[in-house]
């Protein structure tokens, strides 16, 4: 029978002679400051995560000197001082004493731990990190330390010196440290070390197998202290007896907790076997993964999932592989047996890197900045799923990549060798799988978009002279029930199969033909997706000075006949309804009006001024508009729930629109179901898009041939590929908020016998390729492929993975430091910008003295036309030759200027992280140091205090 009171007083017997001195709260003091040095250092601000990791990363090795350090003394100095003697003649039992002595030393250990979580403040100040990882961190460093606690017990038993019983527990306790390392990659070797258990605390998990490894090795460890102090009731003819049927207990016992924790691992999998502490409970696979992984197992279907990462990798890609790794333990663990893990770390040059490219992984060159220097990297981040029948490959995880769902659908793939959906793109004038040019697709303004949609869906491109194929020709009697015989749509074979989802981009562009075939194929509830813009807005590599905007719903198709209509001319047949689409809206029972664009006034990011190309400058340019009215966002806030609960949007946090329209329920609209996915509230309001547009009129210098002098002609720029006059965007359009929600997106679906399903989105350009460029300068992900991809795969009937899409961890990064580079950046850009300005005005200068030059010449009267050209020339020659020399040397010294500018900022970012750095490692210890001041100076006060007056010398 346990005594508690007995363990209770053992334990503060030593509790208090831990503490009796400094020595205790130096060592408190050393390991609180190591912990914050390791916590935040120089990868910790490259890495620019507000989380423990590179702690995390050495606190095994740290737990090798910390842990002998506190036992040492523990059996050692009872020995070497002869107090054993007196401890085991107490009234206490040798399992009582063993358990009081180390309750002592996990309490020293545990005001240490506790003492170190003063840096959290300084974590809390640098950024928002995820306190359920933040906690189930700590106590995966509490439960290795207890159990290392136990093996620096069992070496402090074996010797009567303190420091021969630290250096050996040091070597004990190195074991289950460094085999994880030893055996990187091998995972049943790497369940015998602290990292394959540890990592689970670090990411938030809270595991039923890794907190029984902890203990088995507590207990392991505690019952050898037993055997080896219990050593002294033995006689010397029971020695050799009694030892060899410990060893065999002790091996027994061994061999039971291995089994025990090898069952745990198999068998403990699910939600009711692990506690995921993460704030967006990352790691609770959903139940279609489980779904997914449960049949695999019912089939006895074997799945190898082999993963490529790089050791190191850029910051950027810190946490996406960090998340992979974490996510597919996870798989492992809940596939039992059937799903089996291989992780291989690729280093440049070796075989592994050999074998990633055979198995179809390719690396992504990365560049990134480190230390002031600009350093490409290959990093592999890719993963190859096989079965016995099918093989998916994976091969590149990004931080925009679902895991989840991708691997998941991956799996689902691979094992019942499910086909892909099928996508029909239908090749109107936007040409959203870009123009076909002998034979062949040119990119095009939706190029990323389309590499994405080509990964998940078998693409199909449809000409909309086509449409027709995929509509039932015959249309079979019907009977009513008056004995009439009715034709109806029926059970009709088109010539072509349907594909999965038809979209339809910019359907104001069809043609007549084309329009009754869309009819028919929605009438006969296909899926399809519109995307209906009043004002596409897409850049190609054209200047869009030259272009002007193209494909707006009111504006003529491009002329065939022109040198590009074969190109940008998807018909040769005008458009249908004027380009207006109202026979589509009407058969959906819809209002949509193509001249109106709408706007919100809500901006969450009221200081983001959007990426432009080079040629268009730094920001945004006047003449496209009022900025206000170009970017429009939707984002769930607080008082405002923009993104609906659709199965499409569902979990989707912000979409960015660019010029959109709306749609709104036409009130005579019978057997149809509206359902908004995407609204703008209050707030918002529409404006005519020949109001945001103008006919510009340009100046241009020219010669006037009759007098030879250099005149001013204003001129109306015109459009060499539309033949209409050049539109831009007018930069004060007259706009109110009106009362009306507009909505821009939605789905229409059939009910009371019809079989519509459709949805509408009130945009183009949310997934051309300008809208990637906005959300990498934005620096942060936003949801507009998703919602296309949620769309397609909800229409077709196969939303059951659409939930996985939209799960996608929280980028937790420094915000501090990042708001305090930002102001550096932006100073920098500032003065940038100014000096770009002075080397443009100089050149300008220098123009204008050229042009002053051309204009006297032309005005001088006493030279004939002949001599004016002939003066004109080698003057503008020698012009020429001093402006492209002054040319060079102002792009030399603005060049120097933003080189210069470039290394300040990179210094004060430096000086900025060092600041917080050592800002964060000197407040860590000072809790625990201002109380052993304190401890200290209150002993010695009591102790003078004591001393009689006549005893004292001063």
């Amino acid at each position: 029978m346990i005594r508690w009171h007995v363990i209770s007083a053992i334990m503060w017997r030593n509790l208090k002679q831990y503490f009796s001195g400094m020595l205790g709260y130096v060592i408190i003091v050393a390991f609180v400051t190591v912990c914050a040095v390791m916590t935040f250092s120089q990868q910790f601000f490259a890495d620019n995560l507000a989380n423990l990791d590179q702690l995390s990363r050495w606190f095994p090795f740290l737990l090798l000197f910390l842990a002998p350090a506190i036992t040492m003394t523990a059996w050692a100095d009872e020995r070497r001082q002869g107090t054993d003697a007196i401890l085991f003649t107490l009234p206490a039992s040798d399992l009582e004493i063993t358990l009081g002595k180390f309750f002592a030393a996990a309490a020293v250990y545990t005001v240490a731990l506790l003492f170190s979580m003063s840096q959290l403040v300084s974590l809390a100040m640098l950024g928002t990190p995820d306190w359920g990882i933040v906690a189930s961190t700590y106590l995966g460093y509490w439960l290795a330390g207890l159990a290392l606690l136990s093996v620096g017990m069992f070496a402090s038993s074996l010797t009567d010196s303190p420091t021969v019983a630290f250096v050996l527990g040091a070597v004990l306790c190195a074991v289950p440290v460094l085999v994880g390392s030893y055996f990187h990659g091998t995972v049943w070797a790497e369940r015998f070390g602290f990292d394959w258990y540890l990592q689970d605390f670090n990411s938030g998990l809270v595991t039923f197998p890794g907190v029984l490894y902890f203990v088995a090795l507590m207990v392991l460890m505690l019952y050898l202290n037993l055997v080896v102090i219990g050593r002294r009731h033995w006689s010397r003819g029971q020695a050799m007896g009694l030892g060899g049927h410990f060893v065999v207990r002790v091996i027994s016992l061994a061999v039971g907790l291995v089994a025990l924790g090898y069952v745990a691992s198999s068998w403990a999998t699910g939600s009711w076997a692990q506690a995921d502490l993460t704030a967006e409970n990352l790691y609770t696979l959903d139940s279609a993964t489980r779904k997914t992984v449960s049949k695999v197992i019912e089939d006895k279907t074997a799945v190898n999932i082999r993963a490529f990462v790089s050791p190191e990798v850029p910051r950027d890609y810190v946490n996406p592989r960090k998340n992979l790794l974490n996510l597919l333990r996870q798989y492992d663990a809940a596939g039992k047996n059937t799903v089996n893990l291989d992780v291989v770390y690729v280093e440049p040059n070796s075989e592994q890197e050999v074998t990633a490219k055979s198995d179809g992984i390719s690396p992504e060159l990365v560049r990134s900045e480190i230390g002031g220097r600009v350093v490409e990297q290959e990093v592999y981040l890719g993963v190859v799923i096989k079965s016995n029948t099918d093989e998916v490959v994976l091969p590149m995880i990004d931080g925009d990549t679902s895991l989840e769902y991708e691997l998941t659908r991956g799996i689902a793939s691979a094992t019942s060798g499910a086909k892909k959906l099928t996508l029909g793109i239908v090749d109107t004038d936007t040409h959203f799988g870009g123009p076909e040019f002998d034979g062949r697709r040119i990119p095009w303004a939706y190029s990323e978009t389309l590499l994405e949609l080509e990964k998940m869906y078998r693409v199909q491109q449809i000409p909309q002279s086509e449409l027709v194929f995929y509509v039932a020709s015959n249309r079979i009697p019907q009977t009513r029930d008056d004995g009439s015989v009715e034709e109806t749509a029926g059970e009709g074979k088109p010539e072509r199969a349907a594909p999965s989802v038809l979209l339809v981009p910019d359907p104001s562009s069809l043609d007549d033909a084309a329009t009754a075939a869309l009819l028919k194929y929605m009438e006969d509830g296909n899926a399809v997706i519109l995307l209906a813009d009043p004002l596409p807005f897409n850049w190609t590599t054209q200047n869009p000075q030259a272009l002007g905007v193209l494909n707006a719903p009111l504006m003529e198709r491009v002329d065939p006949s022109s040198p590009y209509g074969q190109v940008l001319s998807s018909s040769s047949a005008p458009k249908a309804d004027g380009g207006t689409c109202s026979s589509i809206m009407q058969a959906l029972g819809l209002v949509w009006k193509p001249g109106d664009s709408v706007w919100n006034g809500r901006n969450p990011h009221p200081a983001f001024g959007g990426k432009w190309p080079d040629y268009l400058g730094a920001t945004w340019p006047t003449y496209y508009g009022q900025f206000d009215y170009a970017f429009v966002y939707a984002k769930n806030t607080a008082d405002s729930q923009l993104i609906s609960d659709h199965a499409a949007t569902r979990g989707l946090n912000e979409l960015l629109f660019l010029y959109p329209g709306s749609v709104q329920v036409d009130p005579s609209a019978k057997d149809l179901e509206f359902q908004p996915m995407v609204r703008l509230g209050e707030n918002s309001g529409t404006v005519a898009w020949n109001e945001l547009t103008m006919t510009p009129e340009i100046e241009q210098p020219r010669q006037n041939p009759r007098t030879g002098k250099i005149e001013i002609v204003a001129t109306a720029a015109r459009s060499q590929i539309t033949q209409q006059d050049l539109i831009v965007l007018n930069p004060s359009p007259s706009a109110v908020a009106d009362t009306v929600d507009h909505v821009v997106a939605a789905q229409v679906t059939g009910k009371n016998g019809r079989r519509e399903k459709v949805i509408v989105i009130c945009d183009l350009d949310f997934v051309a390729d300008i809208f990637y460029d906005q959300q990498d300068a934005l620096g942060q992900q936003l949801d507009n492929l998703r919602l296309l991809q949620n769309s397609i795969e909800v229409l077709a009937g196969d939303p059951e993975f659409v939930a996985l899409r939209n799960r996608r961890p929280r980028a937790r990064t420094l915000e501090t430091v990042e708001n305090q580079v930002d102001v550096f950046r932006q100073l920098r850009t500032t003065e940038q910008k100014v000096a770009e300005d002075q080397t443009d005005a100089e050149l300008k200068k220098i123009q204008a003295e050229v042009d002053q030059a051309a204009a006297q010449i032309s005005e001088d009267e006493s030279l004939n036309f002949i001599q004016k050209i002939q003066e004109a020339s080698q003057t503008s020659m020698n012009a020429q030759a001093r402006f492209d020399r002054k040319q060079r040397e102002l792009e030399k010294d603005l060049k120097i200027k933003i080189d210069r500018l470039k290394a300040d900022e990179r210094n004060k970012t430096v000086r900025t992280q060092n600041a917080y750095r050592w800002l964060a490692i000197l407040l860590a210890p000072l809790p625990a140091l201002l109380l052993g001041l304190g401890v200290v100076g209150v002993r010695t006060l009591n102790e003078n205090q004591e001393v009689r007056q006549k005893r004292r010398t001063d």
